[in-house]
């Protein structure tokens, strides 16, 4: 059977093209209508997921993905009374695979999700968990893990009551899936661990099925490896890392439009025939977004400025071009991951040996991909710190020092400039790459591991960081045309963008922390 597989609509044939402009309206219709289907004829996206994540969607299956997953959970069956030796059902689990497993289905599943209902740290946010079971539900919807259909809309009822397990975001090597972190969400489905509770409170979770109507299910050997070896938890945040910083890297590229208008900089480094003759395409589109905002208004241009600028102005198409094509990259692999098949066993068909024991779970194409997106946002953010740089040295911009409204009796943005500053050598940091961090494990069976959930979460804290020096730079663009409506900056006052959240300029110095987080989160969310 075909799967469906994430494609950009620009390399589509017309005919496809128009197919999957069909399903992206029949799935923007079901999240308006409050409800997101999973399943074979279903193609996830990360902006799907994000919006998910970010909502109180109900999640079901689709007709198809019901009769598929009956269809396969009676292959599976039909293996085992052939005698066919089946991982997790016939076996232990992991370097245990070559002693026999429980003669008891239910205690074999019960010991899996009690031994590795491990974990440490904070509790991971409702939109990971909302995500994590999407994810998971899509791939048990596909039909090819053999669970117990109704083990599956459990796991959807969990989401749709809002009862969302309490799960550790450190545990996961990314190596056989997420082990650690989903083992906590199949334990709620069991009436085990803890859900969230208010206001970050943590409750036992068998009350609230019980309060919300929701009865445990007993997961055997079978159904519960099926909860926990794939990579949903990885995933998820990988997709939204990808929603998150594609949206973050077009807010770059509008602020530096403006800051093209704001300084009068020079248009030719924005020339198409610039672009086009180097030819990669994620510069072309930056070149062509930043343009867009320098001219909103009109011509800008002042030929009294250098030839060329610095090159944080001069060349931000080839550096935030190279981030969109990261961000291109990584938003493939993640499409493809999150449509896919990434369990084991698979049960494949009905005939001998339709039951394949492989390494689907392996999670090295996610940790690659959340790399690439941490290298971007790092480089798109030490580009908008320059920026600021900028905008804060009056020998480039024509302010005063730290656009300070009366330098000395005031300081201007000297904090906050120290702010971004700090934000930058925390997401160098943390910008190092995971996908190559491999440590053995799991006495010596899982002995090359991704850490793509490492590298998945990650790349998301960055997109809060970055959007921070965002909001910094596009608070100090706003403060020097203020300073130049007032004649205390050369140069003509720009008015500004109406994407820019409201902001009050500086008269005397104030604290700007809650605008630096208020702005960094309306983009974050935006």
């Amino acid at each position: 059977m075909s799967m469906p597989t994430a494609q950009a609509s620009s390399s589509l044939p017309a005919t496809h093209l128009a197919q999957a402009q069909g399903v992206a309206t029949a799935k923007r219709r079901r999240a308006a209508d409050g409800h997101v289907l999973v399943g074979r004829e279903i193609c996830l996206t990360c902006d799907t997921v994000s919006r998910f994540a970010a909502t109180q969607s109900h999640l079901g299956f689709t007709p198809q993905a019901e009769r598929a997953m009956r269809q396969s959970a009676h292959w599976l069956h039909a293996a085992q009374q052939r005698g066919e030796p089946i991982y997790g059902l016939t076996t232990g689990f992991g370097p245990h695979v070559k002693y026999c497993a429980s003669p008891n289905a239910v205690t074999q599943g019960a010991g899996l999700i009690a031994h590795l209902a491990a974990g440490w740290g904070r509790p991971a946010g409702v939109d990971i968990i909302r995500a994590t079971a999407l994810l998971r539900a899509h791939t048990l919807g596909l039909g090819f893990s053999g669970i117990d259909p109704a083990a599956a809309r459990t796991l959807a009822e969990l989401v749709n009551q809002q009862v969302y397990p309490v799960i550790p975001e450190i545990g996961s090597v990314g190596a056989s899936g997420d082990l650690i972190p989903l083992s906590h969400l199949a334990r709620v489905l069991m009436g085990d661990g803890w859900v969230l509770g208010h206001g970050g409170a943590t409750c036992p979770a068998g009350p609230i099925l019980a309060a919300k109507g929701i009865t445990p299910v007993q997961l055997t050997g079978r159904d519960a490896l099926a909860l926990v070896n794939g990579t949903a938890f990885m995933s998820a945040y990988a997709a939204l890392a990808v929603a998150r910083a594609q949206r973050l890297v077009e807010r770059a590229e509008a602020i530096t439009g403006w800051l093209y208008r704001l300084l009068g900089a020079r248009s030719q480094a924005l020339e198409p025939r610039l672009h086009a003759v180097r030819g990669h395409e994620g510069q072309m589109l930056s070149a062509a977004e930043i343009a867009r905002e320098a001219g909103r208004v009109g011509p800008w241009e002042d030929l009294s400025r250098p030839l060329q600028e610095v090159y944080s102005i001069r060349c931000a198409p080839q550096i935030l071009g190279a981030c969109r094509e990261n961000l291109a990259y990584a938003r493939r692999i993640v499409e493809i991951e999150i449509n896919g098949v990434n369990d084991n066993p698979v049960v494949h068909d009905g005939e001998p040996g339709g039951v394949i024991h492989g390494g689907n779970f392996q999670g090295q194409q996610i940790a690659f991909a959340a790399d690439a997106v941490n290298a971007a946002l790092v480089q798109a953010a030490v580009l908008a710190e320059r920026q600021l740089d900028v905008l804060c040295n009056p020998e480039l911009s024509g302010g005063t020092l730290l656009l300070a409204w009366e330098p000395g009796a005031t300081s201007g943005f000297a904090g906050a400039q120290i702010t971004a500053t700090a934000l930058i050598a925390e997401m160098r940091m943390h910008g190092g790459p995971a996908a190559t961090s491999s440590i053995p494990t799991n006495g010596r069976n899982q002995d090359v591991v991704s850490m793509g959930t490492m590298a998945a979460r990650l790349a998301l804290e960055q997109t809060a960081r970055f959007a921070a020096v965002l909001a910094v730079t596009s608070m100090a663009a706003e403060q020097l045309s203020f300073l130049r409506e007032n004649g205390r900056a050369h140069g003509k006052p720009v008015s500004k963008p109406d994407w820019m959240p409201a902001f009050t300029p500086l008269t005397e110095d104030r604290t700007l922390r809650d605008d630096i987080s208020r702005i960094g989160d309306t983009w974050l969310a935006a």
